[in-house]
């Protein structure tokens, strides 16, 4: 029980100190190419949330879980490509950086990379993989910034992958 009471302790002081964001994020993707081909017209939404530090000024790293949510035109289509029967979501494990580039007192460019594990199905035996990068323009409301943007991300489950452009948003919480 001391040993508990001295890590929670230690695990306080440790987030009261630092700068700790939370992340909400939210996209609908664009299939632009797919193997198999078929795969091309799947489009997916996908959100999810992260906590993130800041190690330096504009620069945070940090990792989090998301949900993608596959639509097409056909649940075979969809299991076929994600490699488990009856699946149209995936959990994404993910570990992510941005980089906010200022423009004025209360607007920036964000730049943010991420990847990791993605589970269709929550299936640990079809373990796949997800990483994309972003551009976004955000808007810098002090303890609350609310970004807008895009980018390309790739996802492979096993001999299918997919090449997307996520449209989306983000909102980073700071406390």
């Amino acid at each position: 029980m001391r040993r508990f009471f001295v890590l929670m302790v230690l695990a306080i002081s440790i987030l009261s100190l630092a700068q700790i964001n939370f992340d909400v994020f939210g996209s609908y993707a664009f299939t632009i190419s797919a193997t198999p081909t078929e795969a091309a017209s799947i489009t997916y939404v996908s959100g999810g949330i992260q906590a993130m530090y800041e190690v330096s000024e504009g620069v945070e790293i940090g990792g989090g879980v998301g949900i993608a949510y596959f639509l097409a035109p056909s649940t075979s289509l969809i299991s076929d490509f994600l490699g488990v029967e009856n699946a149209s979501l995936a959990l994404d494990v993910l570990a992510s950086a941005k980089y906010s580039l200022p423009i004025d007192d209360f607007s920036m460019v964000t730049i943010r990379g991420y990847g990791g594990i993605s589970l269709p199905g929550f299936n640990f035996q079809s373990m796949g993989y997800v990483v994309g990068i972003g551009v976004y323009y955000t808007y810098d409301m002090i303890d609350f910034k609310i970004s807008a943007g895009g980018g390309i991300e790739m996802r492979t489950y096993g001999t299918s992958n997919c090449t997307s452009i996520p449209l989306g948003v983000l909102g980073s919480f700071r406390f």
